[in-house]
Formats: structure tokens, sequence, C-alpha cells
């Protein structure tokens, strides 16, 4: 038997053979060859407890790294296909916890389903359970505890149901969709995943994060347009952040490139009378989206928004869509949206009336019936922010 112990982490009791004895580190894991016929876990810390548990003994590192940087006291439990010793282990895992400490797992793959199964009796101090493409789910007819915080994640080629409410199926996606070192990976539906399963578990723990500060804090620096604050704006980005400016294709990735952009191509670079003013505000579990109507005139360059284009001193307003994605109180994804067709026009680059010789239709002779291109100029921006100010039906021919 040898005891593993790492401050803010679990001790537990591992029986094992002669070579098998190995070192705990933060953010890694241990497991022996034999079945495991006891467990102690004795938590050190008043964080939040989290049992990340899988059929792997080389489990994703980026996710126990973003649980851990999320402020989760992290452990890692392994299941080596003996399902009465794991089930034992799960039962016994708030055997340390004091009254009213809780903790919660996470699950992935075959040792979801064990997961499942255990928690459909009730565990007073298991307050959430996060299930990731188990094989079965549990062949019983009576639902889960109602006081347990349980979302169960589903990948598109898995193909029966429950009558959870809150089990999301990824379309397309196979089971390990949601780790980044499997060839299963889909980047896109795991940060779906993600942003359900923090929810799951900051509601299991009472937990209230103010995402708005981060956001605030993040604007007040980008929008001063001070060089000396630059620095302090990319120490706000998380390791491996990205910045898109989607009409443009331009912004960067990681810390060095952002920092770069900001100082180079954003600080000083926006006209002296742009004004802008938040529309609106929608706060999520790790985003924060706003729409931000922006008034200038276009008197400097602007490699943002216009990059290769000289100041023609017209004047533009559009209304920006930002999706900050936060995590462990840093920003690891910025995406800035807007209608580049409304800011041509305002700008003299695009014309609404002008329909190029060379375009065709799919049916002989319809090009005809094009008589403008469906974009708008100032208008477009005016209506998000006065809606009922504008009719929203010119350019249907049949209304």
């Amino acid at each position: 038997m040898v005891k593993v112990e790492v401050g803010g982490k679990p001790i537990f009791e591992i029986p094992c053979i002669e070579g098998v004895n190995k070192t705990l580190k933060n953010g890694t894991r241990i497991r022996s060859t034999t079945s495991h016929s006891s467990s102690k876990v004795s938590w050190s810390t008043n964080t939040p407890r989290l049992v990340l548990t899988s059929d792997t003994d080389d489990f994703d590192e980026d996710i126990l790294s973003a649980f851990k940087a999320e402020g989760f006291n992290t452990w890692y439990l392994p299941y080596d296909g003996d399902k009465a010793g794991y089930r034992r282990q799960i039962e016994h895992l708030a055997d340390p916890l004091e009254l009213g400490e809780q903790y919660a797992i996470v699950a992935y793959g075959d040792a979801a389903a064990l997961v499942l199964e255990s928690c459909m009796r009730p565990m007073p101090k298991l307050c959430a359970v996060v299930a990731y493409y188990p094989p079965h789910m549990p062949r019983t007819s009576t639902n889960f505890p109602p006081s347990l915080n349980l979302t169960i994640h589903l990948a598109g080629n898995q193909k029966f149901g429950t009558r959870h409410e809150k089990c999301f199926r990824y379309p397309g996606t196979k089971d390990g969709f949601a780790e980044s070192d499997l060839e299963e990976y889909s980047s896109a539906d795991a940060r779906v995943a993600w942003s359900r399963t923090i929810a799951t578990l900051r509601s299991g723990f009472g937990i209230e994060i103010d995402l708005e500060a981060v956001v605030d804090l993040h604007n007040r620096l980008k929008w001063g347009g001070k060089e000396e604050d630059m620095e302090e704006l990319a120490e706000g980005f998380g390791r491996g952040a990205t910045l898109d400016c989607v009409p443009t294709v331009t912004g960067g990735f990681g810390r060095k490139e952002l920092k770069k952009f900001y100082s180079e191509f954003w600080a000083g670079k926006n006209p002296p009378d742009l004004k802008k003013k938040l529309l609106s505000r929608t706060v999520g579990t790790d985003r924060v989206v706003d729409e931000i109507l922006v008034g200038f005139t276009h008197s400097t360059d602007m490699p943002w928004m216009l990059p290769g284009v000289p100041p023609t001193g017209k004047r533009v307003e559009v209304v920006l869509v930002v999706v900050v994605t936060i995590t462990g109180g840093k920003i690891v994804a910025e995406n800035v949206h807007w209608d580049q067709a409304s800011v041509l026009v305002q700008v003299g680059l695009l014309d609404p009336k002008y329909v190029p010789t060379s375009f065709k239709t799919s049916e002989e002779e319809r090009e005809k019936e094009v008589t403008r291109l469906p974009v708008f100029s100032v208008d477009a921006a005016r209506k998000v922010a006065e809606p009922t100010k504008a009719k929203s039906y010119e350019l249907i021919p049949d209304w």
C-alpha cells in the first residue's frame, strides 16, 4: 500500500505491487495495475472538490488544466476495468467530508456509465455530475435524485436517448469529441459542451462568477487607446488566447501576437471622434456578448476594420457584436463581428446600385431581376439601435 499526498489534492491509498509505485504531481494521475480493493480520499482544501474520471492513464492534460484554472481542486481517478472495485471507490469518495461539504464528478466514456449507475442512489454530498458519452444509460425505470445537478453529453453516433432534461446530443460527432488529444476531437462541439459543464458545476457548488468585471476592464484598456495600457491588456489574456475580427480576418493567436496587434494596429489607430454605445449585453456561463453601436469619421487608417484602405473622411456607423470567452478569469477568445458590407457602402467602396455584369443566376435570364445589391448603408446600424424607426422589408420584393 502506498500513500500519495499533494497539498490541496486528495490523499488516495492505492494497493500496488513492487515496481508499480508512481509519484502523483499536480495535474497528473496515478494508477495501479492491480484491482483497487480499498481506497481513502482525504480532501485538504476548502476549494470546490472535483473528481475527473476516465478509462485511460494519459487523460487530456488541457482539460485538467482548464478545470484547475476555473478554481476546482481537481483529482483524477482512472477506471481500469475492475467494475466492482471502481464502484467502491465512487461510493467512498465522500467518506472524509464533513457536514455541509460537497464534491462533484466529471466522467468520460465507460467510467461515465458506471458513475451514472452509482448516482441513481442518493449520495447527499455529491452536488453535481457531468457524464460525457457514456456507452449506455442506467437500466432502470427510476429517475436520478432531484437534488443532483446532472448534465449528460452524447455524441452524434450514440443512438440511444434518455429522459433526463439536460441530456445534449452533438450531431456529427463521435464519442471522444470533447478530448483534444483524440482524433474524434471537435473544437466547436467541445466548447459548447464545456460551457454546459461549467454551468452544471457552478450550480451544484453555488458558485457565482463576475464575468462582467473582466470584460469591463478589458474594454477600458482596449478602447482607451493608450500604448502604455497594452501590456496590462495582454496580461488579461489566457494561454493560447485568440482574437478574430471576423470580416477582415485580423487579430492573432497567443499573448505575444495579441500584444503586437493591439499595440501596432489598434492603439492610436482609431479615429479621435470615435464614439461607442452599449446596446445590449448577454452574460452566460463563460461568455459575455456585447452589441455596441460605433460611430466615427474615417479620418485615420483602421487596420482592423478597413485594412489597406486610406482615410476617406466619410462618416460611418456600425454595430459590433463582440463575443468574449473567459476561463479562470482570463480571456481565451474574443470574436468581433460586424456588417462589413454596410461599412464599405458608407466609405464609398461598395455601390448598392451596381450589379456586376458578370453576375449570373442558375435559372436563365433571372439575373435581370436583380436591380441592386441586398445591402444597406447606415440604416442597418440605426435600426438595431432604434428598432421601430426603420422599415424591415424594403429589400423584399413581394412584401
